[in-house]
């Protein structure tokens, strides 16, 4: 679980690379976002799920959400 979770966190900071780059209302920019937000709730998804599962090398090697995505609180 550790490792799915390194994967999805990095892809989820290159799609935010990928929105900062791109102008603004371009089909790239609006991807990247569309991608941004499923990668955040993925990786949600998956922290919790190791939670619940007591998976304690995921857990304390992942950043919590609210540290990575301030707006999720």
């Amino acid at each position: 679980m550790q490792r799915l979770m390194q994967v999805v966190l990095s892809a989820w900071r290159e799609a935010e690379r990928v929105a900062a780059e791109r102008p603004d209302g371009s089909r790239e920019h609006d991807a990247a976002l569309v991608a941004t937000e499923r990668l955040r709730h993925l990786y949600g998804e998956l922290l919790d799920s190791a939670k619940a599962d007591d998976d304690a090398s995921a857990v304390d090697s992942a950043a919590p959400l609210d540290v990575l995505d301030p707006s999720s609180n």
